[in-house]
């Protein structure tokens, strides 16, 4: 019976939460992690309204060892894998929904708005895979990062101008039709001493990436770049 509620769970989450081309074998394993976790609280609910306090204390105790021993194994393999480069003109699936980064290009100016060091903008592709459901990724956002590890966020004053001047493009959180594409345009200002620059595509969302072992985005691990040249 176990058995078949530890199956079932991992099939729902199999179809909502899986985020790449084919599952790994440490995303099977975090659903069957997640499902026996939650058996397990479900067992210590029952436990202790039977009053049962000393068995559900018991497994309570063995629940959180399990948790501890996970996150030390989480947090071992972030700190232990290198980066990950893709190189530009490479399509990232997560699930149905794709990224392509075409090009970058530098310059002073955009239009009448100037940088205060030097925009980047980068031409990037969103596809989808799907047959037959039009869909969009809401919590998506997109940043730099240099070779000391400095962040450098869209610039507002370069995406306006963009705009503006009819070059930005569809929004990347727009919809994308089955087997569709669109291109967007991002405009980020770059400090005068930002060098060997990469993308990062990341999502404002924890769940379940956050606490899945060798995912770029779990907890402490090296982000996946795209080098810009």
């Amino acid at each position: 019976m176990t058995q078949g509620w530890i199956a079932a769970v991992a099939l729902v989450f199999a179809k909502y939460f899986s985020y790449d081309e084919s599952m790994s074998l440490f995303d099977l394993f975090f659903l069957l992690c997640f499902a026996a976790a939650v058996i397990t609280a479900g067992r210590i609910g029952y436990l202790a309204i039977r009053r049962r306090f000393r068995a559900a204390g018991r497994v309570l105790i063995r629940l959180t060892v399990c948790a501890a021993v996970y996150m030390l194994v989480l947090i071992g393999f972030s700190l232990a894998e290198p980066q990950r480069e893709v190189p530009i003109g490479t399509t990232r699936c997560f699930d149905d929904w794709c990224i392509t980064v075409e090009q970058s290009a530098r310059q002073a100016a955009i239009g009448t708005t100037r940088a205060a060091g030097t925009f980047c903008v980068v031409t990037i592709r969103v596809s989808s895979r799907a047959k037959r459901i039009t869909q969009r990724e809401n919590d998506l956002y997109i940043y730099l990062i240099d070779e000391s590890g400095r962040r450098i966020e869209i610039s507002p004053s370069g995406q306006q101008a963009l705009a503006q001047a009819g070059l930005a493009g569809e929004p990347m959180t727009s919809f994308v039709g089955p087997g569709g594409s669109f291109e967007s345009r991002v405009a980020f200002d770059v400090p005068p001493n930002a060098r060997h620059l990469g993308l990062v595509k990341a999502s404002h969302g924890w769940f379940p990436v956050r606490l899945i072992i060798g995912e770029p985005g779990s907890w402490l691990h090296r982000p996946t770049i795209v080098p810009l040249p």
